[in-house]
């Protein structure tokens, strides 16, 4: 029998409840779960039809009456950008281990990338299916680093001079996606979509009205793609940027505010502590390639 389902509205917005009990270790899942919800909830239709099929996942629970016990779930995109997202509270996480080893819902021939804890059993039973079809898994370790919302909403920050602050357009995501240097076949499908549905900003030059740094918030409701054009560097943008989107996701989105850095980013890291945020948790991405 299949060992999960999909989960509906009611129990999504439980594990949500569940999941922001244990804050702030559980706060990158908790957001997960209320980014998807977020999309499922107000993007219809035709307009779905657009959206990146990185951002568009279901939420699958354990196929039993007691789902919610440890909180294990698993979420998925759709296929032509196979994430799989997968959590739970268990520890170790037997359920979700077995249900990764017996769900028919992950097609492993589209090689997915696996977003997941450090729970050991999840990542031996990702090498194994790997090996199973002669894959092999890179493997990128980061930091989550969070920031409750009550202090997000009071960061202050001053826009440089030279550069104007603007919401960022879908149009936006292709110079965006040339920028980037993990870029792959639908990336720039995925900013735009991201760009769109969760936001993000940018500083414009106030004489030419180029684009010369950008953030956005990525399917993980993270801060993501902190990026400042070379020749603009040491001037205070990324700060400024960082700064400005915290204070936007916690005051016109009323949440607290994640970002995740890999632990050899040290700019990254000291600019993100500078201004307040605190390391919490661990997360992988294990890439089949």
């Amino acid at each position: 029998m299949e060992p999960l389902r999909p989960a509906n509205e009611q129990e999504i917005r439980q594990l949500i409840q569940i999941y922001e009990s244990n804050l702030p270790e559980s706060v990158q899942f908790m957001l997960i779960l209320q980014n998807i919800l977020r999309l499922k909830t107000t993007v219809h239709g035709p307009d779905l039809d657009g959206v990146s099929h990185r951002l568009r996942k279901t939420i699958y629970v354990p196929n039993k009456d007691t789902f919610y016990h440890f909180a294990t779930f698993v979420a998925i995109s759709r296929e032509d950008d196979l994430y799989v997202m997968a959590h739970s509270l268990e520890n170790p996480p037997l359920e979700l281990s077995s249900a990764l080893e017996n769900t028919t819902l992950i097609d492993w021939h589209l090689k997915p990338t696996f977003i997941i804890g450090g729970a050991s059993i999840i990542h031996e039973l990702v090498h194994r299916r790997a090996k199973q079809f002669s894959y092999t898994v890179d493997t990128s370790h980061y930091v989550n680093y969070w920031m409750p919302q009550e202090k997000a909403a009071n960061i202050e920050f001053v826009v440089p001079d030279e550069v104007q602050l603007k919401r960022l357009e879908k149009e936006h995501g292709r110079i965006l996606n040339e920028w980037w240097p993990y870029r792959y076949k639908s990336s720039q499908w995925y900013i735009e979509s991201a760009i769109q549905h969760h936001g993000g900003l940018g500083l414009f030059d106030k004489t030419s009205g180029a684009l010369v740094a950008c953030v956005f918030i990525n399917d993980l409701d993270g801060i993501a793609h902190l990026y400042t054009v070379p020749d603009r560097n040491n001037r205070g943008y990324g700060s400024t940027l960082a700064k400005a989107i915290t204070r936007h996701i916690a005051v016109d989105r009323q949440q607290h505010v994640q970002t995740f850095i890999t632990l050899h980013n040290e700019k990254s890291i000291r600019l993100f502590v500078k201004i307040g945020f605190v390391p919490v948790n661990e997360i992988y991405w294990l890439i089949m390639q």
